[in-house]
């Protein structure tokens, strides 16, 4: 495993080239040790091109030595680690990209009650459950409560799929 420091001004993929071979280069099965960068240029473009030269593991260079820990622990088991400000960054920057389904008719807002709208709202901004829990004075279980009813009512499977599917519908806001 290596950790890698961005350098802003080089491309990402010569960062990763940049890199020693592994020590077993000649053997069959070969490859580059799991990476992990720690990432001072948050740009989609940049994140993109790490993940093309095969890098598994993000962290932004201020981060709590316990994130880079977990991200040590996830990579190693051969798993992704973006933290939620680096996801949220490559999903916003990947949509625009992505074939439009058949036109669906959207989901109605309108089924909600005017809690559900607000949280709703909440979520579309990406908070996670606790922040809602906390702006709307309410505990971290009732919140779920409502998420789950804010799904089933939208006939959506996850979150994602909630505030992807329903961008740019009307009347979201309470």
């Amino acid at each position: 495993m290596v950790l890698v420091e961005d350098a802003p001004g080089v491309p990402a993929d010569e960062v990763i080239g940049r890199l020693p071979a592994p020590v077993t280069a000649g053997s069959p099965g070969a490859r580059r040790p799991r990476i992990i960068v720690m990432v001072r240029d948050d740009r989609v473009e940049r994140i993109l091109g790490y993940l093309r030269a095969d890098v598994r593991g993000f962290v932004c260079h201020d981060a709590p030595l316990g994130e880079l820990v977990t991200a040590v622990r996830v990579v190693f088991r051969n798993e992704a680690f973006l933290p939620y400000g680096i996801a949220a960054r490559v999903i916003e920057g990947i949509l625009p990209h992505l074939p439009r389904p058949d036109p669906e008719p959207l989901p109605s807002v309108s089924e909600l009650t005017p809690r559900e709208r607000e949280i709703f709202t909440l979520m579309a901004s990406g908070i996670s459950n606790a922040e809602i829990a906390d702006v709307c004075s309410l505990s971290q279980k009732t919140v779920k409560f409502h998420v789950s009813n804010i799904l089933r009512k939208l006939g959506m499977k996850n979150r994602i799929q909630a505030v992807v599917r329903t961008r740019g519908v009307p009347c979201v806001s309470a």
